[in-house]
C-alpha cells in the first residue's frame, strides 16, 4: 500500500485539494448564511443570480447541503476513475484528477458568489 500511495502520490495530493475545496466552500457557505442557527429549512436563500435575469433560483440551506453532498460524491467516483486511469496510464490519471480538482475550484467559487449574492 506504501508503494501505491507514492507511485500515485500526484492524484492522491489532487484528489484531497478537490475534496477539500468541496466541503470547504459549502461548509463556508453554509456557516455564512446561519443554516445551522436557522435550520436548514429556515429563511430563503438564493441559489442563482444572473446580470440579465436578477434572480433565477430560490432554494433553502438544505438543498445547498444536498448540492454539496452531490458534489463530494461525484468528486470521489472521479477521484477513483483518476487513481485507476493513473494505474494504466499516468499522463490521464494526472490529466483526470486535473479535471477534477478544476472543477472543484469552479465549485468554491460558486459558493463564494452565493454568499456575496445573499
Amino acid at each position: 500500500m506504501g508503494k501505491t500511495t507514492v507511485r500515485h502520490n500526484a492524484v492522491v495530493g489532487m484528489g484531497a485539494a478537490a475534496i477539500a475545496f468541496i466541503a470547504g466552500g459549502f461548509g463556508w457557505a453554509l456557516i455564512a448564511l446561519g443554516a445551522f442557527q436557522v435550520g436548514l429549512s429556515g429563511r430563503p436563500v438564493i441559489l442563482h443570480f444572473n446580470e440579465l435575469s436578477g434572480i433565477t433560483r430560490i432554494g433553502t440551506a438544505a438543498d445547498l447541503l444536498a448540492a454539496g453532498v452531490f458534489a463530494l460524491v461525484a468528486a470521489a467516483a472521479g477521484i477513483a476513475v483518476a487513481f485507476e486511469l493513473d494505474r494504466r496510464d499516468r499522463v490521464l490519471g494526472k490529466l483526470a484528477a486535473a479535471v477534477v480538482l478544476a472543477a472543484a475550484v469552479l465549485l468554491f467559487i460558486a459558493c463564494a458568489a452565493i454568499i456575496s449574492v445573499n
